[in-house]
């Protein structure tokens, strides 16, 4: 009788190329999430930057800082300000999440930052008082490079 011989891979060949491939793309996606983690950190640097630009323009058409983040969106109905433009003090129209779907924190007391206000995100535990958080007093542009 014939034997049939046919060409092709046997199921443990095809089974190692599976592993290595998956060993590469876990390697891959260990780099690409340190990246996009960095990327968040900067992303929420640059946005409390913003925010700053506009307390300041805020402080000074009213001459007090705001007590809440909506100010910058809508006049006070706590304090009466005059200079108050009809379109408010952002380009946009809400206040934006953190990179991590969190709400910024804004204190009106500015007990931590000597600026008159706080202002900050939880960062990406999504809890207060944390390391990973990102402040308007502390410099948080190492926190990115230091997850390389």
């Amino acid at each position: 009788m014939r034997s049939l011989h046919t060409k092709g891979f046997t199921l443990v060949e095809i089974l190692a190329v599976m592993v290595l491939v998956a060993l590469l793309a876990a390697t891959a996606g260990v780099g690409i999430n340190a990246q996009i983690q960095k990327g968040r950190v900067k992303a929420a640097v640059t946005q409390i930057a913003s925010f700053d630009q506009a307390i300041s323009l805020f402080e000074l058409e009213c001459g007090f800082f705001p007590t809440e983040l909506n100010d910058l969106l809508q006049a006070p109905t706590a304090r009466r300000c005059k200079g108050y433009p009809k379109q408010g003090f952002m380009k946009k129209k809400s206040i934006p999440v953190d990179p991590w779907q969190g709400e910024y924190n804004y204190d009106g007391a500015g007990s931590r930052s000597g600026f008159g206000y706080d202002l900050w995100s939880n960062g990406p535990d999504g809890e207060e008082g944390t390391d990973d958080d990102i402040t308007n007093w502390e410099t948080n542009t190492d926190n990115a490079d230091d997850e390389e």
